[in-house]
């Protein structure tokens, strides 16, 4: 296993709840900039920035390097750090990842959290073009908003990987609107200028286009995980303002797992846990002290 970036915040007795970050390749960072000071009296936070992102040593490009690296570098954080179980918390694609590894490890494993998860690139890629629609309709673009609909509603047959890359193309003319899609209750720019505030350099922020690319080229990250849902408890929250988590998948997971819950923030967008932050922490907090 390589080094990565591991961040180990909290009481080592309280349960250990581990931080999966999405993107792929957005780093963990903010999610413990948010979150740090609100969860640290109740849960033992450990978050990593994955293989390739962030404070993590760079990819090189004659690496190999796919999901299930990922997997295994999970695993191997676990097993470093002496904890016999842990729930999981997986943000966006981080969401994906944690069903894979809930998948290949159920033992390892409590609790699920999933925020505005993704366990289907299509139907989140489907969900976006709507709301991409939605901006370009503000834009008065009708142009473009024709072109969203029809991506999403009109090409059932177009493969995971093509449809994810129209919605890239499609949704690169919003320009700064395009955080909309993804923002409610905070600045639409936080990301960027919480990038440009941190004491992290350029580089580092920068770095994760190999991390995302040879996953893409890879291509199993394109596959749906909605029939192969892991039976632990789980917890999903929502964004009221989300488009990556649509009710289609919460729909699709709550009818796989009967042990699943469903919470809803009604002031927040893709980035609940920093848009919400103290309501996000309570909740998780109450989710992992109540019994299973």
């Amino acid at each position: 296993m390589t080094d990565l970036f591991v961040e180990d915040i909290g009481d080592q007795s309280a349960p250990p709840l581990l931080y999966l970050h999405g993107g792929p390749g957005t780093g963990a960072y903010d999610f413990v900039l948010y979150q740090r000071e609100w969860l640290r009296d109740h849960v033992r936070l450990i978050a990593i920035d994955q293989r390739g992102v962030l404070r993590s040593p760079e990819i090189a490009e004659n690496e190999e390097f796919g999901l299930q690296r990922l997997i295994e570098d999970i695993e191997g954080v676990r097993k470093s750090l002496g904890i016999t179980k842990w729930s999981v918390l997986g943000h966006s694609f981080g969401g994906y990842l944690g069903v894979a590894y809930a998948n290949a490890y159920p033992s390892s494993i409590v609790k699920l959290i999933f925020e505005n998860a993704t366990f289907d690139l299509g139907l989140s890629a489907r969900s976006l073009l709507q709301g991409a629609a939605l901006e370009y309709a503000r834009m008065q673009n009708g142009d473009m908003v024709v072109k969203c609909l029809h991506a999403a509603y009109c090409s059932a047959e177009t493969p995971t990987s093509e449809l994810w890359a129209h919605f890239t193309d499609l949704t690169n003319g919003l320009r700064e609107n395009r955080n909309f899609l993804y923002v409610h209750g905070l600045n639409p720019d936080f990301f960027e200028q919480m990038a440009a505030e941190s004491p992290l350099p350029n580089e580092a922020w920068s770095k994760a286009g190999t991390h995302q690319r040879k996953l893409f080229e890879e291509g199993k990250v394109f596959r749906s995980l909605l029939s192969s849902i892991p039976s632990h408890p789980t917890l999903l929250l929502k964004g009221k303002f989300d488009y990556v988590m649509g009710l289609d998948q919460v729909h699709a997971y709550m009818s796989s797992n009967s042990a699943t819950e469903l919470v809803m923030f009604e002031n927040s967008a893709h980035f609940s846990h920093a848009e919400e932050a103290s309501s996000f922490a309570r909740v998780v907090s109450d989710y992992l002290k109540a019994d299973i």
